[in-house]
């Protein structure tokens, strides 16, 4: 033991230890806790035990971690930013495409995906952050829920892929972001050309506006988060109003209640039932993404005691980041389900005619039929500037799952070290956010081969799900009766039951979405999202076996030895630290 440790057992021992809520009675014994204690290597290199209290989700330094971002964000914030990331009308444009060729009937399987499929894997999830309140709760839980032998390097195979998700997902809003710009040109110019070049430097240009605002401090990024809530449902309700309205004074036909429910079309080669389970099923799930946003802001959330004596299901107050996971899926699956079947409604009865416009996003040849040129430019403006804030929104987010990674070393220390500091005058991870930045900015290099462009959206999918699976499963097998319980929890069977649904509908979806648009593709038709996704995760496997064992070890405290002790207590040090080995 170092020098310090031996200053520490020079303190009287006593019965108890003392933790930032205290909940041990003195004339309980400490060897009896093992089941209560989690260990973190501090930075100092030494294994600790934590004790761990029912209010753990207010004290951060019980997970090991020094508290450093500021606590800015209320329960609304956190909702606000998973429902911006969703940006209902900018992502229903850019998927409303592949919805319509399956027909007017693939309301139905958003609704079912929204509340059978990602509502659960949302309610999984959010015990998950409300069981481990940190950015890096996803892999923390994988680490926690692994067996001994396992524990790093499944907590490595999560990092890659949440990151790999986020990065793609970043990609794919600001992606579209960049489209729905362009698309307004086009409106405003029927002669103006879009371009790979331009529409890439649009997309760089907007990536890195994005970066900025998300360096700024909590303060106005929270401005932000409320301004986008409110702007993405004045966005909704305008289209809702105005669009019946226009297309009844132009004279274009409503479609009825039989078309709207039971319209089924085919424009693949696929069988028509075939085509409508891949292409009636995957838009809800590319839309309702990024709802582990609040998840990764959990570190900033501000939270107030939760009563325990009252048998609360959901607290907001307790569990912002669960609140703001659940109520998004929820909000954006009806609300997404409205906006489709006012988009059917309205569209007009040829779907041909939509279908073969000329216009990079058809939503846009909808809005042109029924509202005209100067109506269609100023709502597709007023969708290219919701993008940006989806995009913002999941910067932000983004941002802190890289401080968290950079944290524990996932990359090496000479680059994590670096990357993993809080700047003092915005209390924001800048630099986490500018490495978020270039990491996009180069992945952002797909868009100039069309499939790699159309693979960046079922990248962000595949990547999400396959990064909750291995967490949600083993929290239902291996761990299943020693797992950790937060404010948020089902109890033994719902709980277990939602796990497992979940489990089930993300290995589902990440089948479907790994497959081609066309049946029997060629070289240029290729889904690409299974070489990427499982490309870099090889690759990074590799780079763990050969290197990064070395440095990761699961969650690396950056709390020193005196930090923990002024958090946690100073009795009983020879039982907390215990081990000296780096």
């Amino acid at each position: 033991m170092t020098s310090s440790n031996e200053s520490f057992k020079e303190n009287k021992l006593e019965n108890t230890v003392q933790t930032t809520t205290p909940v041990i009675s003195n004339n309980q014994n400490f060897n009896n806790l093992a089941n209560q204690l989690s260990s973190f290597r501090s930075a100092d290199g030494h294994q600790i035990n934590v004790v761990r209290s029912p209010d753990k989700q207010l004290a951060l330094e019980e997970l090991g971690y020094k508290q450093e971002l500021e606590r800015k964000y209320t329960y609304i914030d956190l909702f606000g930013i998973a429902f911006s990331i969703m940006g209902l009308l900018p992502s229903i444009s850019a998927v409303f495409y592949q919805s319509t060729s399956a027909g007017a009937s693939s309301s139905w399987g958003w609704l079912f995906t929204s509340l059978f499929g990602i509502l659960p894997v949302g309610i999984s999830l959010a015990e998950l952050g409300s069981a481990y309140p940190t950015a890096s709760a996803v892999y923390l839980s994988a680490w926690h829920f692994a067996p001994e032998k396992f524990k790093d390097i499944a907590a490595y195979s999560v990092c890659i892929l949440d990151s790999i998700s986020l990065s793609a997902g970043v990609c794919s809003i600001f992606f579209s972001c960049a489209g729905q710009i362009l698309s307004c040109a086009q409106v405003s110019n029927p002669d103006f050309v879009v371009t790979d070049g331009k529409k890439y430097g649009v997309y760089c240009a907007v990536i890195i506006l994005g970066a900025a605002i998300g360096t700024l401090s909590g303060n106005i990024s929270t401005r932000v988060q409320q301004a986008s809530i409110f702007f993405n449902c004045f966005l909704l309700i305008l289209v809702f109003i105005a669009l019946p309205i226009g297309t009844h004074n132009n004279d274009i036909p409503f479609n009825k209640g039989k078309f709207i429910f039971g319209n089924a079309e085919n424009f693949t080669d696929w069988s028509i039932g075939g085509n409508w389970v891949l292409n009636a099923l995957a838009p809800a799930a590319w839309t309702i993404c990024g709802f582990d946003s609040p998840i990764h802001m959990a570190e900033e959330a501000i939270y107030k005691p939760r009563n325990l004596k009252k048998p609360v299901l959901l607290d907001p107050q307790a569990s912002p980041a669960a609140f703001g996971v659940i109520l998004s899926i929820i909000g954006c699956g009806i609300l997404g389900w409205c906006m489709l079947l006012c988009l059917y409604a309205c569209m007009g009865p040829s779907v041909d005619a939509i279908m073969e416009s000329s216009y990079s996003s058809i939503v846009t040849q909808i809005f042109m039929n029924s509202l005209g040129k100067k109506w269609t430019l100023a709502i597709m403006s007023l969708i290219a500037v919701g993008c940006f804030f989806m995009g913002v929104s999941l910067i932000l987010a983004t941002s802190r799952n890289f401080y968290a990674i950079c944290r524990d070393r996932v990359i090496p220390p000479f680059a994590a070290d670096w990357l993993a500091v809080v700047n003092q005058r915005t209390k924001t991870p800048i630099r986490a956010m500018y490495g978020t930045c270039v990491v996009s900015i180069l992945l952002g290099l797909l868009i100039f081969q069309e499939q790699g462009a159309a693979s960046l959206f079922s990248i962000a999918v595949a990547g999400f799900y396959l990064a909750l699976i291995i967490p949600m499963a083993l929290k239902i097998t291996y761990a299943r009766k020693t797992h950790e319980i937060g404010p948020f929890y089902l109890g033994k069977t719902w709980s277990y039951i939602v796990n497992l649904i979940a489990v089930g509908y993300q290995s589902f979806m990440v089948v479907i979405v790994l497959f081609p648009s066309v049946n029997h593709p060629n070289q240029e038709e290729m889904n690409y999202t299974v070489v990427l996704t499982f490309g870099l995760l090889f690759l990074a496997w590799l780079n763990y076996l050969i290197y990064q064992h070395k440095y990761f070890k699961g969650p690396r405290s950056n709390l020193t030895d005196n930090e923990f002790l002024e958090a946690v207590g100073e009795q009983h040090i020879d039982d907390i630290i215990f081990d000296d080995k780096k």
